[in-house]
């Protein structure tokens, strides 16, 4: 600021070494002064209505992050009842009792789970490999590796895991099924 104030001392004193009429010195001073102070006047009102805008931003700002805030622990709250925890529940059949009992499983890196009414340790195969020739473990239909020694003719067919139960499903019984479901339609017609 004081180099402002330098060079407006500098263009009043050429100005007084310039006119030599003392009238006419004053004149142009003050006229100098006017000048300078409507241009001041006029900086401060520009000045004003600048803080006035920040002012008026940093409100709103303040008003988005708080709503950003609250979107954030909204989409937080979704996100943890979509996504509760990183524990499973799955319904085993022991291969050594038969009791069927369900068990919390945190991650898939747990490889065995104790049968609570046996107690003993239960592999678990993540990998869905199936073991051929299971009969060892049950005879007839196992349910830990969904061999079927009764039927030996029967194609097993893999759906996929539905509700965390993989299920393998008979081709036969779903032809079977869809046989009596079009009956069922000739029927009622």
């Amino acid at each position: 600021m004081s180099g402002l104030s330098d060079k407006y001392n500098k263009i009043l004193t050429d100005i007084e070494e310039h006119i030599s009429k003392e009238e006419e010195k004053r004149y142009v001073i003050r006229k100098v002064e006017e000048i300078s102070s409507i241009y001041m006047e006029l900086i401060d009102r520009i000045t004003k209505l600048d803080d006035e805008r920040i002012e008026k931003l940093e409100e709103r700002q303040e008003k988005m992050i708080n709503t950003i805030s609250k979107l954030q622990e909204t989409v937080n709250l979704i996100k943890s009842d979509i996504y509760e925890d990183d524990s499973y529940d799955f319904e085993i059949v022991c291969p050594y009792c038969n009791h069927e009992f369900v068990a919390d499983i945190e991650s898939e890196l747990k490889e065995e789970v104790e049968c609570p009414e046996c107690h003993n340790i239960i592999e678990l195969d993540w990998d869905d490999e199936k073991e051929e020739g299971c009969d060892s473990c049950h005879a007839g239909h196992c349910s830990t590796c969904g061999i079927n020694s009764d039927k030996d003719d029967s194609t097993e067919v893999d759906y996929g895991d539905i509700d965390g139960e993989n299920e393998d499903i008979d081709e036969e019984d779903i032809d079977e099924d869809v046989e009596d479901n079009i009956d069922d339609n000739d029927d009622d017609m």
